[in-house]
């Protein structure tokens, strides 16, 4: 059993958790009615997990997160005990390995424990505007999935689902950031501008401060500066941009 967050609100009702390293899934019911069968199962094949205390505001919380047909779904789970959020921890990366070795079966240890499970390079809080970059900005929470090379943007940091994603290339490939002053800011209360350009689109981002805007600025970068893998070109392609 573990603590998990309501999707539509803050709270966190207690649900069972099965995980099947045979099946590769990971698989969660109702408790109040188990007889209905499992709420989701989850392919291992897309799962992260990481470990997010501050951020659940609880000492042993986890974010569990999977590809959900077009969009990424977040999970906020938790327990009482650090030994048992720790060994789901190691078994779902346990679980992982075994999926990459079947998945991957050429594939050294070198390449495949990073891929195992992965903490984001930045997450926080920044202002967004619309494409028109005359729309009202707001607050959004941003997360920098450096691995996948997306940069996910939520309503609120605890949002099951993401709002939008920004496929974030290299710049041979047409893709840039850098900081910047917006020409029509209507809304915004911040003021140190982030700007990411893509081959379709301009996007303005603001930070509340300066010390944001580098860390912001630094980790964007450092995507940048890496080399797309052949797989990379496949995600940036399924990338479909909202407002």
């Amino acid at each position: 059993m573990l603590w998990k967050k309501g999707k539509e609100n803050m709270q966190f009702l207690k649900r069972k958790f099965v995980l099947s390293e045979r099946e590769f899934t990971l698989t969660y019911y109702n408790r109040e009615n188990e007889s209905k069968g499992p709420k989701a199962v989850i392919p291992i094949k897309d799962l992260n997990a990481t470990f997010q205390s501050e951020k659940i505001g609880h000492p042993h919380g986890m974010q569990i997160t999977y590809q959900d047909d077009d969009h990424t779904r977040n999970l906020y789970v938790y327990h009482e005990s650090p030994e048992v959020i720790v060994t789901w921890y190691n078994a779902i990366r346990a679980a992982r390995y075994a999926y990459l070795k079947t998945a991957y079966p050429t594939g050294s240890d070198e390449e495949l424990i990073p891929k195992i499970t992965r903490n984001y390079l930045k997450e926080g809080y920044m202002e967004k505007t619309g494409p028109l970059q005359k729309e009202a900005f707001k607050k959004r929470w941003f997360i920098l999935d450096s691995q996948n090379r997306k940069l996910f943007y939520f309503k609120g940091k605890l949002d099951a689902e993401e709002l939008g994603v920004i496929f974030i290339g290299t710049e041979s490939n047409g893709y840039s950031v850098k900081d910047c002053v917006p020409k029509h800011a209507r809304g915004n209360k911040w003021k140190c501008g982030v700007t990411v350009e893509t081959p379709d689109r301009q996007f303005v981002f603001m930070c509340e401060l300066e010390r944001e805007q580098r860390e912001w600025l630094n980790a964007l970068r450092q995507v940048l500066s890496r080399p797309m893998a052949p797989q990379d070109y496949s995600i940036e392609a399924n990338i479909k941009y909202k407002r």
